[in-house]
């Protein structure tokens, strides 16, 4: 095949159609919004399939007569990999990428099955785009509800309405949504109300909410996310924004929905997700990798900022974080405020030449170049940059799910669980960013460039623990 743009208006790949010439991409028969250099990139590498694409080439394509920075074609390339799956973009070592999905040749399109229902939008197609969701807007206000309830028909989503919180409850209730965007004031129930409601009810409280009020005040949004609130947006609301929150929310649902499925594999004795009886779950003892991210100084940066823009900043940072992680085939355990521990290896082993150590290396190189592009975006809105420690540490240990009824989560434990968190408390104290211990630096063996450092003894540690730190890209 030639390095020719695609010959066909339309080309098939598995479920993936592109249509050049409209420059619309479809999953599945649902169109996929991608922006314009996303699609310049991926019409660059599907036109060019049979071979391995260098990353020089593709800057040249994509980003023809500038001089752009490597990191700006990583955040296209996992972009992309959100959209199309993991392995519908292979990474080659030191040469570029390639396009990996399989041509389809021209024909009908197959008929639904005779009573299937429509895919959902928070879903994806193995690891691919995002799909059609249903959505529920209570606001009292008419025109506000209306307005509200377009864009996001508009977003591709199912929607659905209510005047007050009362008839949200009930409808929330007697039906399956995948989000709620809430007004705060309106009659015979309101925001604050049906928020305690939702986090009393079992079958409610994991459901995403997105606040949506003209009410001013930091304390407003701080009593909305005590009750549980996943967001917060004043009106009235800025459609790029909305777009941008909603995508967020379902995403991390959808990380929620993705955990429990593994996690039923890994225990199926424990049915709809509760534990078992005694609070402990079937487990099992691997060999695994864990990665720890901080932000640093957000105690001091919040300190000097309003507090919804802390709570802004926390969720584009965990955003960020899990997209890098799940992108690398990893699970985030854990994710607290300014804190997040992913493991790669368990419940399911990664399937990647490297194994563990190299797609948590890889998950961490990612992390800061997401970081880079974001610090670029809060500089041009005058804001401070922020900082990222990364502690990777393997070994064995063990994994599976505890806690209490209707209070449990997944867990890992083990001597590497804890060397993660040392070695990530050490990034500050050896002005380092990345540090690993010795056996994720002897796992990757040239595969990776690292500094060797002199051994020390890690929080938790009675001995010395050496240490490495990553060369970062």
């Amino acid at each position: 095949m030639s390095d020719n743009t695609l010959a066909q208006d339309s080309s098939r790949f598995g479920r993936l159609e592109i249509l050049t010439t409209e420059r619309r991409l479809h999953v599945d028969g649902q169109p996929v919004s991608l922006g314009s250099r996303a699609f310049d990139l991926l019409a660059a590498l599907v036109a060019r399939r049979d071979r391995v694409v260098s990353k020089d080439e593709l800057i040249d394509v994509v980003w023809p007569g500038l001089v752009v920075e490597e990191n700006n074609l990583q955040v296209q390339v996992s972009a992309l990999r959100k959209v199309l799956g993991a392995q519908a973009i292979a990474t080659v070592p030191g040469r570029g990428y390639q396009f990996t999905v399989a041509a389809v040749a021209p024909g009908p399109a197959a008929p639904a099955p005779v009573g299937s229902k429509p895919p959902r939008m928070h879903e994806r197609i193995d690891g691919g785009a995002l799909r059609r969701a249903r959505l529920l807007v209570a606001d009292d206000n008419k025109v506000n509800r209306l307005l509200l309830c377009r864009s996001l028909e508009l977003m591709g989503h199912e929607v659905e309405s209510a005047d007050n919180g009362r008839v949200a409850l009930e409808k929330l209730r007697s039906g399956r949504f995948d989000m709620l965007l809430l007004d705060l004031e309106m009659p015979e129930m309101d925001g604050f109300e049906l928020l305690g409601q939702r986090a009393a009810d079992p079958s409610l409280h994991e459901l995403p909410v997105i606040v949506t009020s003209s009410l001013e005040g930091a304390a407003q949004v701080a009593r909305c996310i005590e009750l549980g609130a996943d967001d917060f947006l004043h009106k009235p609301v800025n459609p790029v924004l909305l777009k941008a929150r909603v995508d967020s929310s379902l995403e991390r649902k959808r990380l929620r929905d993705r955990q429990r499925e593994l996690l039923a594999r890994l225990a199926p004795d424990l049915g709809d997700g509760a534990p078992a009886p005694g609070g402990v779950s079937g487990g099992l003892r691997v060999e695994a990798t864990l990665l720890v991210a901080r932000l640093h100084d957000i105690d001091a940066l919040a300190a000097s900022q309003p507090a919804h823009e802390t709570l802004e900043l926390l969720g584009n940072w965990s955003t960020l974080m899990c997209n890098a992680v799940e992108g690398q085939g990893g699970l985030v355990q854990q994710l607290g405020g300014d804190t997040m521990t992913a493991v790669f290896g368990a419940p399911e082993p990664v399937h990647s030449d490297g194994g563990a150590p190299w797609a948590a290396t890889q998950a961490a190189q990612e992390m800061l170049e997401l970081v880079a592009l974001f610090n670029a975006e809060r500089a041009a809105s005058g804001k401070a940059p922020v900082a990222l420690g990364i502690g990777i540490a393997s070994g064995e240990i063990v994994a599976g799910y505890a806690g209490m009824p209707r209070r449990a989560a997944y867990v890992c434990v083990g001597a590497a669980v804890q060397r993660a968190a040392g070695l990530e408390v050490m990034t500050t104290e050896r002005a380092r960013t990345v540090l690993i211990d010795g056996a994720t630096q002897a796992a990757l063996s040239t595969r990776a460039s690292t500094d060797a450092l002199r051994p020390e003894v890690l929080p938790g540690s009675a001995t010395p623990v050496p240490l490495h730190a990553l060369k970062t890209r």
